[in-house]
C-alpha cells in the first residue's frame, strides 16, 4: 500500500536546517498541505523535496503546526515494522546505561526525536516508569514501549502514561490537554533517588499533579543539584517549592533553617512528607500560601531575609497571535508575565553576600532575556548582583535532537550573588 507523500515548498528558508537534521515540518512548508487532510494522526508519510528528491519519513498530524515529525535514517518507502522500533528503544535503553552505569535506574531513557522516536519521552525511576506521549500519533507506540520497558527493567513496579489529547497538540491549559493514567501498580507516587552517603537523598513524586507539576525535570534537576553544595548553606527560601527538592538538598548538605513555599496544597504536602524522608522535618518549614508572590512581599515588608533564595517560577502558558508555530502549538508559548516582579520580590527577601537563584523557561535563540529580566528586577529592587552562574538544560539529559533547533525551549538557571 503506498503512503501519502508530502512535498515541501521550493526555496524553503529552513532547506539547510532540514538537511542537518531538524526533526520538526510545519504547516506553512508543506506545498501540498490539502493533499494530508482528512489522514488520521500518526499516519507514516513520505517527505519529498518539491524536485521529487528524498527528504525521509514523517509522523503526520495534519492538525498540528508541527504536522510531521521526522524519523531519522529512513529513506521514503521504508516499512517501519515493529522490530524497528524496538531496536530503537533498546539503543536509547542501552546508550544511557552505557553513559550512566548504575546511574541509569534514574534517567530520561528515550529522548523523542533524538533517539528516532518522534514524541516519546520515557523517564525512568528505579522499577517505575513515566511515559509521556507529546504528540497525539505517538500514542500509538504505548504496547511497544511498555513490552520494551519490562524487559530492560524487569517486572515494573509502577508505569504512569501522560497522553497528549488536544487535537492540535496546543499546549492551551495548564497540562490539560494531556490525560494522565496510571497503567501498571496502584500508587502515584514515584520516587527519584540521587546521591551517595552524606548527600543522598530521595524526593517522591506525584504524577497526577499533571504534565507540568508532577513532572520530575533530569535535565533541570542536574543543574540545581550541582548548585546546591556551593550556595545552599545558613538560611535558605525554595519558592514554587514543588517536590521540595531545592530546600530538602541545602538542609542535607548544611542548611540550618529551610522555608518551602508553596502555592498548591498538593505539593505542600508532599514538601512535608519527603522532608520527612530525608530525616530534615526539624530544619524544614512548609508554608502553604495561595500566592506565592505576595508572601514574598509580605517577608520583604518584615525585613525578612535568606542566605539563598530559588525561585522555581511556575510555568504558565499564553496566548500570542504573532506565535505562528512552534513546540507548544500555533498561538501558544510559556508566559514571562510576573518574572521581574517575582525576581524583584526575591532580591529583596535575600540578605547581602546571599545568594539569589532563578530558573527560566525560554527559546535558544532568546536565553539571553533572562540576563535582562534579572538585571531589570535588580534594579526595581534597588539591589546590585553579580552573575556567578549561568546554564542551560542542553546536556546528555536533554530531548534536542538537532542543533539547528534554535526555537527549541529550554531551562536556564541562573544564580545571583547579592552585595
Amino acid at each position: 500500500m503506498l503512503r501519502p507523500v508530502a512535498r515541501l515548498k521550493e526555496d524553503l528558508p529552513r532547506h539547510l536546517a532540514i538537511d542537518m537534521g531538524h526533526p520538526w515540518i510545519y504547516d506553512d512548508e508543506v506545498n501540498n498541505i490539502a493533499d494530508l487532510n482528512g489522514i488520521d494522526a500518526g499516519t507514516l508519510v513520505d517527505i519529498l523535496r518539491s524536485d521529487g528528491e528524498a527528504v525521509g519519513v514523517g509522523v503526520l498530524n495534519r492538525q498540528a503546526s508541527i504536522v510531521l515529525r521526522r524519523m531519522d535514517d529512513l529513506s521514503p518507502g521504508t516499512e517501519v515494522t515493529q522490530d524497528i522500533l524496538q531496536v530503537r528503544l533498546r539503543r536509547a535503553f542501552a546508550a544511557r546505561e552505557a553513559r550512566l552505569g548504575g546511574g541509569s535506574a534514574f534517567c530520561r531513557a528515550v529522548h523523542g526525536e533524538q533517539d528516532g522516536l518522534p514524541g516519546v519521552i520515557v523517564d525512568r525511576f528505579g522499577k517505575s516508569a513515566v511515559v509521556i506521549f507529546e504528540s497525539v500519533g505517538s500514542a500509538k507506540l504505548e504496547l511497544v514501549v511498555q513490552e520494551e520497558l519490562t524487559r530492560w527493567m524487569g517486572k515494573l513496579q509502577q508505569m504512569t502514561v501522560h497522553r497528549m489529547t488536544a487535537k492540535k497538540e496546543k499546549w492551551a491549559q495548564e497540562g490539560s490537554e494531556f490525560t494522565t493514567s496510571i497503567t501498571r501498580g496502584d500508587s502515584s507516587r514515584v520516587r527519584v533517588e540521587e546521591g551517595t552517603g552524606s548527600s543522598f537523598v530521595r524526593f517522591d513524586v506525584d504524577v497526577l499533579q499533571g504534565i507540568l507539576m508532577g513532572h520530575w525535570n533530569y535535565g533541570l534537576e542536574k543543574m540545581r543539584r550541582e548548585l546546591t553544595a556551593s550556595f545552599g548553606k545558613g538560611t535558605v527560601l525554595d519558592a514554587w517549592a514543588q517536590a521540595g527538592q531545592w530546600g530538602i538538598r541545602c538542609a542535607k548538605a548544611g542548611a540550618e533553617e529551610v522555608v518551602l513555599l508553596e502555592d498548591t496544597l498538593g505539593l505542600a504536602k508532599l514538601c512535608r512528607e519527603n522532608a520527612i524522608l530525608n530525616g530534615v522535618e526539624e530544619q524544614c518549614t512548609v508554608l502553604h500560601r495561595g500566592d506565592v508572590a505576595g508572601e514574598l512581599r509580605n517577608m520583604a515588608t518584615s525585613g525578612i531575609r535568606f542566605n539563598c533564595v530559588s525561585l522555581n517560577i511556575r510555568v504558565r502558558f499564553e496566548r500570542y497571535f504573532k506565535h505562528q508555530k512552534g513546540q507548544f502549538g500555533k498561538w501558544y508559548k510559556p508566559s514571562l508575565k510576573g518574572y521581574e516582579r517575582a525576581i524583584a520580590l526575591g532580591a529583596m527577601v535575600t540578605s547581602r553576600s546571599g545568594y539569589l537563584v532563578v530558573t527560566f523557561l525560554l527559546p535558544l535563540t532568546t536565553e539571553y532575556w533572562a540576563l535582562y529580566l534579572v538585571q531589570g528586577a535588580l534594579e526595581r529592587a534597588s539591589r546590585i548582583g553579580s552573575i556567578v552562574y549561568y546554564s542551560t538544560d542542553i546536556n546528555e539529559d536533554s530531548a534536542m535532537p538537532s542543533s539547528t533547533m534554535d526555537e527549541f525551549w529550554s531551562h536556564v538557571l541562573i544564580c545571583v550573588k547579592m552585595s
